[in-house]
């Protein structure tokens, strides 16, 4: 076989790889094996070595030349890590990191670059492990017991930072783990029987795998941006968004069970405890359950991207010095712009915080009707849930279509009643009062 002929082979084999389920399938048959062998290997240089290779084979493939964008950005933060003074270091490095991806965003929103597919969720997920680390570093929490022993913390070499940053295992969905989580797994000597515990963790799939087939076959979300969507009625719009967006959230699902059993499958965050059970919890991004039957929005969002809700709570909203009543819309504003610059990102994101208040407010000032009599508190759970669903669904429809030409026509479409609830809902939310809230039991 010529060159020629190779070199052809090889171009249409990364061109399948850019679709969506071709991509994440060439992950899964890569990642899921390659992690089960990783907890066998003899050395924590062996696994680094073998988990940076495989990530960089899997970006080339999917990212090619843009593969050298994840490794600016690690050697970037690394050159700051060493030259900057430990007292401002973890802000540094968050400010390097964001202006880096602030750049990419413009470049590629301003059509002057365009991306390999998926490179831009590297790079996501790329800057929380280099942030993470920078804060731990300042605060002397980098590995387990730097504050016990009063030591500080010590720069890792540029190796083992690249090993972290290029870890296979999260690479591409999260979760994100701190690298003293990626510490442990290279330096553990003790191989938990995992690899039946990740498949069993993977059960979920034969539920969402056929969902995630239907709604791409009978409700696929690209028709809500045609003009033939547009001029149908007000309820089969309404009904159809709903709908839609709801299985829209069985992808994110998918992804994530996946990943965390890859994590399982390599013992990394995973812990036996006395009794032989194993404890995963610190690895686990979505809680499928509670993001469904939840009837708070606030608890909906906190079962969701669970490791990154930590990552932005550690991060940004205890170390900002902004008052505590802005650092909850700080943070998901923050959290559209990790996503990206388009509008659709902070149309969503922006409108959670509203809801979550005025859901809070209601709760309190009706709580103790509510202990008075149990229906009452079941009608209002119930409503609760509807209303959750019905705005959830509403408002994720900008974070898909992202332009905010295609978003305005689908409002006007609606003759603008999600924002003219979303307005009642922000005016109510600032005059209402706070209400009595519910005691918290102090916990040892």
């Amino acid at each position: 076989m010529s060159l020629e002929v190779a070199g052809e082979y090889y171009s249409r084999f990364c061109e399948i790889l850019q679709s969506d389920s071709v991509s994440f399938l060439f992950l899964l048959g890569t990642s899921f094996p390659a992690a089960l062998l990783l907890k066998y290997l003899p050395s924590p240089t062996a696994k680094q070595i073998f988990s940076i290779t495989i990530a960089l084979i899997q970006t080339y493939l999917i990212c090619a030349a843009d593969t050298l964008l994840p490794i600016l950005l690690c050697i970037c933060s690394y050159i700051t890590l060493r030259i900057a003074p430990k007292r401002v270091c973890g802000r540094l490095i968050f400010h390097v990191s964001f202006s880096f991806l602030l750049i990419f965003k413009l470049l590629v929103f301003s059509g002057m670059f365009i991306p390999s597919y998926l490179v831009d969720s590297v790079l996501l997920l790329m800057v929380l492990r280099v942030c993470s680390y920078g804060y731990d570093y300042q605060l002397d929490r980098v590995l387990e017991g730097d504050i016990k022993d009063s030591k500080p913390s010590q720069i890792c070499s540029l190796f083992d930072y690249f090993g972290y940053c290029f870890c296979f295992v999260g690479y591409w969905t999260g979760p994100f783990f701190t690298y003293q989580t990626y510490n442990k797994m290279l330096h553990s000597k003790t191989l938990i029987r995992s690899s039946k515990l990740a498949l069993a963790h993977m059960k979920p799939m034969l539920i969402l795998l056929p969902l995630h087939m239907l709604q791409n076959t009978y409700n696929s979300l690209d028709y809500t941006m045609e003009e033939e969507f547009l001029n149908k009625t007000f309820l089969y719009k309404f009904i159809y968004l709903v709908a839609g967006f709801w299985t829209f959230k069985v992808k994110f699902y998918g992804g994530w069970v996946i990943a965390e059993a890859i994590c399982i499958a390599c013992n990394l965050g995973t812990v036996e405890k006395e009794d032989g059970t194993i404890d995963y919890s610190s690895i686990i991004n979505i809680d499928i359950y509670n993001t469904e039957l939840q009837w708070e929005l606030a608890q909906c969002v906190r079962s969701w991207n669970k490791t990154v809700q930590q990552w932005m709570k550690t991060y940004v909203y205890d170390t900002t010095h902004l008052p505590k009543s802005v650092r909850t819309d700080f943070v998901f504003g923050l959290s559209a712009f990790w996503h990206g610059i388009r509008p659709g990102y902070y149309l969503t994101f922006l409108s959670a915080p509203p809801m979550i208040k005025l859901q809070q407010k209601v709760g309190n000032l009706t709580r103790k009707a509510r202990e008075k009599s149990q229906d009452l508190e079941m009608v209002y759970r119930v409503s609760s849930w509807i209303l959750v669903r019905v705005l959830s669904g509403l408002f994720l429809a900008p974070f898909y279509m992202l332009d905010l030409h295609k978003i305005l026509a689908l409002y006007s479409s609606l003759y603008w009643i999600p924002q003219i609830l979303f307005a009642i809902v922000f005016l109510l939310s600032i005059i209402l009062p706070q209400g009595e809230r519910p005691q918290r039991h102090k916990s040892s």
